[in-house]
């Protein structure tokens, strides 16, 4: 499955326009963002670690040589090959150390942690919070609105839904959408970061802890340069002062719901309502880049391994419609069936009927008839 990214499509469609006068890089490196902070974590750990940017891509390998034997995902037709070591005989940067730091401990107190803290209200601030934040935010602003551009609506609603979205702990929008967007432009291409090519554990999380590997495939800067283009985001044109605040400041937004919850609720609180809930969430995330890539049911032709998956869907308020979301990527519906349950088009159509959502993009029936695969495949 390893190919060119010729496939590439065009980063423009939804997503930014073409301005020399504003680069905006893929990860931030202000003081407040995760970027500073795993590099001031590992200097605090005395670790010397290598520059990813000093690396000449030789020293990479070639990206179409894994190391690994091709074997097949199981239950599935897509097969893989590990690309690359995960723990020795490879170089650690800042950023990996900085993920594993915060994912290992994470992990440790929610499942060490998460039994004895346990209460029925610290269990509905977590669900009521991925709702919010998971929902609300990475679904509907960062996925559907400011990825894609599927629908607009009142510049306060759009701060808050996206607000919503930065206290998911995924990256500020900025960052959010320019990895959104280039996994869609060069899905199951050598470009791909998260592919399911490398594996069920890279496509799920295993990719976060490789920034090497993920530099040799978006470039240096992470600047989106392909096709001599600096592709920046429609929503930072517009509201480049509220979008590069939340990026400068991101952390201490984090850290800031750590203290409300803990002086709400305390302990079970910051369990439940932060560790617990942003694991959840961020692993939910992570089944759209892996399983939905994976297992599942193809409706359209897209000429990539999307897929439809119910339970995803019904985990992730409605984005597990893959394969519906690859076909039509502008679209704000993505479960375009009667049947497939999509929370997240829901609201997006209540705010419509309200007048707080408007240019709400839906494809139309000659082109849902063009892309679907007759008969069904599976």
């Amino acid at each position: 499955m390893c190919r060119s990214g010729s496939k590439g499509k065009d980063l423009r469609d939804g997503f930014g326009e073409e301005d020399d006068s504003l680069e905006v890089g893929r990860v931030a490196t202000e003081k407040g963002s995760r970027k500073a902070w795993s590099e001031g974590v590992c200097r605090l750990m005395n670790l010397d670690l290598v520059d990813p940017t000093t690396i000449a891509p030789p020293q990479l390998g070639d990206k179409c040589a894994p190391v690994g034997a091709e074997y097949a995902l199981p239950l599935s037709d897509v097969t893989a090959r590990r690309r690359r070591p995960y723990l020795f005989g490879r170089d650690w940067t800042s950023t990996d150390i900085g993920y594993a730091v915060f994912f290992v401990p994470m992990h440790a107190i929610a499942f060490l942690a998460g039994p004895f803290t346990f209460t029925w209200d610290a269990l509905a601030v977590a669900a009521a919070l991925y709702v919010v934040t998971g929902g609300l935010g990475l679904s509907m602003s960062y996925h559907r609105q400011l990825s894609h551009k599927s629908f607009r609506c009142p510049k306060w609603l759009e701060f808050t839904l996206a607000y919503c979205g930065a206290l998911a702990f995924e990256g500020d929008p900025i960052e959010w959408s320019k990895n959104h967007n280039w996994h869609h432009r060069y899905t199951d291409t050598d470009l791909d970061r998260h592919t399911p090519a490398d594996g069920f554990w890279h496509s799920h999380m295993g990719w976060l802890f490789d920034e090497q590997l993920s530099l040799s495939r978006v470039g240096p800067k992470g600047n989106v340069k392909q096709d001599n283009a600096s592709v920046v985001p429609w929503f930072y044109k517009e509201s480049p002062g509220f979008y590069q605040w939340l990026r400068e400041t991101y952390m201490y937004h984090m850290l800031g719901q750590v203290v409300v919850l803990a002086l709400l609720g305390g302990l079970p609180y910051v369990v439940w309502g932060f560790v617990i809930r942003m694991l959840v969430t961020m692993h939910m995330t992570w089944f759209v880049n892996s399983a939905v890539h994976i297992w599942g049911r193809q409706t359209y032709d897209t000429n990539d391994s999307s897929r439809n998956n119910w339970w995803v869907a019904l985990l992730v308020f409605g984005d597990g419609w893959h394969n519906n979301h690859h076909a039509f990527e502008y679209s704000a519906r993505h479960g375009l069936e009667w049947w497939q349950l999509d929370f997240s088009w829901l609201v997006i159509r209540s705010l419509q009927a309200v007048g707080l959502a408007w240019d709400v993009k839906l494809p139309t029936a000659e082109a849902l008839a063009e892309k679907r695969l007759r008969p069904l495949s599976s």
